[in-house]
């Protein structure tokens, strides 16, 4: 099938299971410019490449801290202090507890990643949403958050929980244009509750 996002045909070309994950290839053709680019989605069930992975957390986290900041919060986490955690608790990102998106490029480096995890019986809270610079601007982020949604509704979950720094207005239209609505931060919650005040809660609600 195709979509159109934005100034981008999107063909979707391959949606398979390969080593116990579900990957969709795919290929963004620029309307105005005539290129395509080739990009590899998958939602995976183990981490092959951890050093790939632990360097975009590491650029991942840092870009959140300066947004963090912008919003007002304290500037003593570091990169490091916030993925200190993430490793120990992987088993809650994977299935059957949770899902992960990756996304490659043809060359195989890893340009985007989104995780979700089980809040509560009912719900999932989707954290770590990220797409390089590099490849921003080809619909990938709507590609993870349409993926995640799937994974959600697989899981039986009836609704989805994000939250970001105040602030992050590309993150915050992507998640309006979907359909989530604000609400107050929610008691599952990942992040301590000290810094709420810095952060927008929302939730999608997937009746």
């Amino acid at each position: 099938p195709l979509r159109l996002w934005g100034r981008f045909l999107v063909l979707i070309e391959l949606f398979r299971m390969h080593h116990g994950q579900c990957e969709l290839k795919l290929w963004h053709l620029n309307c105005t410019r005539g290129q395509s680019v080739p990009y590899h989605l998958a939602s995976v069930s183990e981490v092959s490449d951890k050093p790939s992975l632990h360097e975009m957390l590491l650029e991942y986290y840092a870009i959140i801290l300066r947004k963090f900041a912008a919003a007002g919060g304290p500037t003593t986490y570091t990169p490091d202090d916030l993925l200190a955690s993430f490793w120990p608790n992987l088993h809650k990102f994977l299935p059957p507890q949770g899902n992960m998106i990756l996304i490659h490029d043809d060359h195989q480096r890893l340009i985007g990643f989104s995780t979700l995890q089980k809040a509560r019986p009912d719900a999932g809270e989707m954290k770590r949403f990220y797409v390089r610079r590099e490849a921003s601007g080809h619909g990938l982020g709507r590609a993870i958050l349409d993926a995640q949604i799937k994974a959600a509704r697989q899981l039986n979950w009836r609704t989805i929980l994000v939250n970001t720094p105040i602030g992050n207005r590309e993150v915050l239209h992507l998640f309006e244009k979907l359909g989530f609505r604000y609400i107050e931060r929610f008691p599952e919650c990942s992040d301590p509750a000290e810094v709420a005040e810095f952060f927008v809660y929302m939730q999608l609600d997937l009746d």
